[in-house]
Formats: structure tokens, C-alpha cells, sequence
């Protein structure tokens, strides 16, 4: 559903008559009245005079750029479909005489047929300063068609708001003048759900923004997990290869130091062995010699004791020693013990 064509009515500054009522349709929607430009009057025959004549040439002498700037000639070029050209006739038109509304209407209707609906709107507005209730109403609904195709291509959504606001207000205002205006009050609901739809999509695009930096901060979230956690991953890796480098040093150590001991266990057994092999070599020297009693008896007493028996020689010393101890035994004395408890005389 599109919004419904502007009522552009043309009307010439002299405002002679009108021509009949024909349908047109902008983009191709719906269909509504349209007033046909006014056809340009002819001078009365009281002015085909000398001094008429004379007036004109005066006029176009003076304002060389207007001479062919006249109501006629624009609506003419409007007919023909030169929107352009029409609405550079306005203009001209306008700068002689810039507070005539009915010009300001005029032009407006040439630029939103030439779809340059900015200019439209200013134009229209400046309609409205015109007493014609009536054609107020009409700048009224064109500047809010005007407004709305504006918003139309206005990509900024708080800008295309306010232009469709704007226009919605010059529907209200167009109603207010024709209660009647039942293409005024479609427009006004068209572009009030326009409205609401588009608000509907600011929503959702900022619902769906919140949504994308929520997606954005979790996304963060888990990528700093994941960092973290390779983060800690590869200090545990790298504690165990120091764990591991440690352990095998110790290791190395462990093995070095055993080797030295048993190093120093060998030579402490070599050492041992080169002993003995020299013992043996002087216990094989002595054996050659003749040994002395003496040395005998200590080399027996020597090895009794490491076995753990007597010798011959400390078993007699023994059996002379209880020998001794039994002669030795007191004799038992004969008469009466003596008192020790009572005083000694000494007289």
C-alpha cells in the first residue's frame, strides 16, 4: 500500500478558469482528484491599445531575464510535462513578486512533479501565509506528501522520523481545514503505521545490537577462558619439563654420586686386597723363620680369644689360683668369743 498522489492544483495568478477535472497517479497508486492547470487568459480587447503595447515593451526593456518569465509560459511548460523548466519560470516569477502564495503553490507543484521534494515542501509552506483557507488546506496535503517522500529516501532513521512526524502534523492540519479530506485522513493512517513500523525497527535493531554486544562480550568472555586456560595449561607443561629437568639432574647426581662411592668402594677393597696380598707375603717371609715360644703362645692366646676359649697356659693359671684360694681358707678359733661390747682394762 503506497501513499495517495498530491493534489497539486496549478493555479495561474490571474486566476481566470479552470479546466476540467482529470485522474493521474504518482508511481503508479491510488488514484486521486487532480486539478488541471488553469489555461492563461487572453487581454481583453479594452487593452489592445497603443499604450498596452508600449507598457510590454517598457516592461521587457527594463527586465531583460524575465521577458519570457510570465504565468503562461509556465503553465505551458508544466502541461508539456517540463517540470523543470516550469518550475525555473516560478522562480523568476517569484523574485518579482516572492509574497504571492499562489506562485509558491505553483512551484511547489512543479518541483514534486520533478520529485525534488525538498524544494516542494518549502514551497508549500510558503503557501500557507496565503487567507485562501482552501488553498491552504491543499499546501497543507501536498507538503505532507512532499515531507513523506523526503523521509522516504532520508537513510538516517531519527531523521526520516521527524520528516514523517512533520507530515503526519500537515495532515492533521489539512483535516482540521476539510473534514472531508478523506485522502488526507488515508495518508494520515498510511504514514502513522509507516511510523509505528519504523519505530517498531529502531527497536529491533537496537535489541538486536544489545543482543550483538552481549553475543560480542560473551564471545570475550570465552575467548579469555580459553586463553586463561591454555594460559595454565602450558605453566603446568612448562613446570613439569622443569619438574622433569630437575628430576633428572637429581637423577644425574644420584648416579654420579653413586659411582663415586662405588669407585671408592673398589679402591677401599683394592686397597684391602693389597693388604691382605702383603699380610700373606709377610706371614709366608715369617714362616721361613724360626719363631720364638714366646711368640708362639701369644699368636695361640691371640687366636683363643678371637674364638672364644682359653688357652692351655690361662686354664693352669686358673687351677693355681683355686689352688691357692683353698690353702688359704681361715682356721676356726678355739675357746670362747670374745666380748667386744665390754670395756677394755688396760692395768
Amino acid at each position: 500500500m503506497k501513499i495517495r498522489s498530491s493534489k497539486s492544483e496549478i493555479r495561474n495568478p490571474k486566476g481566470v478558469r479552470a479546466a476540467g477535472p482529470f485522474r493521474f497517479s504518482v508511481l503508479g497508486q491510488i488514484l486521486t482528484d487532480f486539478r488541471a492547470p488553469l489555461v492563461a487568459a487572453c487581454p481583453p480587447p479594452y487593452l489592445k491599445s497603443l499604450f498596452w503595447y508600449i507598457s510590454c515593451a517598457v516592461w521587457f526593456l527594463l527586465c531583460p531575464g524575465q521577458g519570457f518569465a510570465s504565468p503562461s509560459s509556465a503553465l505551458r511548460e508544466y502541461k508539456a510535462g517540463k517540470y523543470d523548466d516550469a518550475l525555473k519560470e516560478y522562480e523568476r516569477l517569484l523574485q518579482k513578486k516572492s509574497d504571492d502564495p499562489r506562485l509558491h503553490f505553483n512551484a511547489g507543484a512543479a518541483a514534486y512533479r520533478n520529485r525534488h521534494f525538498e524544494e516542494a515542501a518549502k514551497q508549500f509552506n510558503a503557501t500557507l501565509a496565503s487567507p485562501d483557507l482552501k488553498l491552504q488546506g491543499l499546501a497543507y496535503y501536498n507538503e505532507g506528501n512532499s515531507l513523506y517522500h523526503l523521509g522516504e529516501a532520508i537513510p538516517d532513521p531519527k531523521k526520516r522520523t521527524e520528516s514523517w512526524e512533520k507530515a503526519l502534523q500537515n495532515y492533521q492540519s489539512s483535516v482540521k481545514l476539510n473534514p472531508q479530506d478523506t485522502d488526507a485522513k488515508f495518508n494520515y493512517e498510511f504514514v502513522k503505521r509507516k511510523l509505528e513500523e519504523l519505530k517498531q525497527e529502531q527497536q529491533q535493531n537496537q535489541q538486536n545490537k544489545q543482543d550483538q554486544k552481549q553475543d560480542q562480550k560473551q564471545d570475550q568472555k570465552q575467548q579469555k577462558q580459553k586463553q586463561d586456560q591454555q594460559k595454565e595449561q602450558d605453566q603446568q607443561q612448562q613446570q613439569a619439563q622443569q619438574n622433569q629437568s630437575e628430576q633428572k639432574k637429581d637423577s644425574s647426581q644420584q648416579n654420579q654420586q653413586d659411582q663415586q662411592k662405588k669407585q671408592e668402594e673398589q679402591q677401599q677393597a683394592a686397597k684391602q686386597s693389597e693388604q691382605q696380598k702383603q699380610d700373606q707375603q709377610q706371614a709366608q717371609q715369617q714362616a721361613g723363620q724360626p719363631k720364638d715360644k714366646s711368640d708362639e703362645k701369644e699368636q695361640e692366646a691371640t687366636a683363643a680369644q678371637a674364638a672364644g676359649q682359653m688357652t692351655q697356659e690361662q686354664a693352669q693359671q686358673l687351677l693355681d689360683i683355686q689352688k691357692g684360694e683353698e690353702q688359704m681358707l681361715p682356721i676356726k678359733p678355739t675357746g670362747k668369743p670374745e666380748d667386744r661390747t665390754r670395756p677394755i682394762k688396760d692395768w
